[in-house]
């Protein structure tokens, strides 16, 4: 019996200080980085994609392409518990595949193995863990509006799957301009990159 595919969901609520613009708005490949992340989830097979927005909402939420839902975290100052709490509201029940908006740069064959994956599922590149992160039923239940414990802990404390993936794009993030640099150098490097052809 397959698992049932996860829904999507995409956290950007944050006020993109260090990159001094919304990072949901930077372009890789020629599309910004929330519609990258759209795109992929949805090819990738997730039934439904959720945008969680907060300082910048205004200017994101005309970038997030249909049919992903937008939902507005007016308490993003808490942190990223808040925004995760957000989406999961308006997610239907399941599990669900997390992702910041500042990792675009996952290839397609690691979107698959997620999404045929069961259970709470952690990418791993050459040992480091990285997103996107399949949260299962079970962990899910237990991330409580209100409850701000950091996300990593109760992840590691519920053992997850580590799933090896040959692809350096689920330990990368863009927080920064010259983050971004790198990884659009590394992006243009058919050897190293793990995009699509």
């Amino acid at each position: 019996m397959h698992p049932s595919p996860p829904h999507g969901l995409i956290l950007s609520a944050g006020a993109s200080s260090r990159m001094g613009r919304p990072k949901a708005l930077c372009t890789l490949g020629g599309q910004t980085f929330v519609a990258r992340l759209v795109t992929d989830m949805l090819t990738a097979g997730c039934p439904t994609v959720v945008v969680v927005v907060g300082a910048h909402a205004a200017e994101i939420i005309p970038a997030v392409p249909p049919p992903a839902r937008v939902v507005i975290n007016g308490e993003w100052r808490r942190g990223m518990r808040s925004s995760l709490a957000a989406g999961l509201a308006a997610l239907p029940p399941g599990p669900v595949l997390l992702t910041h908006v500042d990792r675009p740069w996952v290839a397609p064959a690691t979107w698959a193995a997620l999404i045929a994956t069961d259970g709470l599922t952690i990418p791993t590149h050459r040992g480091r863990g990285g997103h996107p992160i399949r949260l299962s039923p079970a962990l899910r239940a237990q991330l409580r509006p209100g409850d701000d414990t950091r996300l990593d802990r109760l992840v590691d404390a519920a053992h997850p799957t580590r799933l090896p993936v040959d692809d350096p794009g689920v330990i990368i993030n863009a927080n920064t301009a010259r983050d971004l640099a790198r990884l659009r150098i590394l992006a243009a490097v058919p050897c190293i990159s793990p995009m699509r052809a």
